[in-house]
């Protein structure tokens, strides 16, 4: 009997193992769209962190992250519909003018 109760555990370990082993070789398959949309954002996180990484520099870590910031403002900026045109034209102008004073600094640095 007890011999029995060991073969059908060693049965279920089996049934269980090859089970598993399935779902996680079918799990990893995708069809030719999934793929060249996972290499697409791939590609394109990469692109976008190196970027980042250029823009980055080791010796001013806060100038550039303000430089970021200031980047992103403008975009906001530029994109919104509620702002007054003669408010956000001053806007736009500083921030062009901030952009190009920081990073003529970070050039010559």
């Amino acid at each position: 009997m007890l011999s029995f109760n060991k073969g059908i555990v060693w049965a279920l370990v089996g049934v269980f193992a090859f089970g598993s082993i399935g779902v996680a070789l079918t799990a990893r398959v995708e069809g030719p769209q999934a793929r060249a949309i996972r290499e697409r954002e791939e590609k394109r996180a990469a692109a976008e962190a190196n970027k980042e990484r250029k823009d980055d520099k080791k010796d001013h870590p806060e100038v550039w992250a303000a430089v970021r910031a200031l980047r992103t403002a403008r975009a906001d900026i530029e994109k919104s519909t509620h702002e007054k045109a003669k408010y956000k034209d001053s806007a736009l102008k500083s921030l062009d003018r901030a952009l190009a004073d920081l990073e003529a600094l970070m050039q010559q640095d």
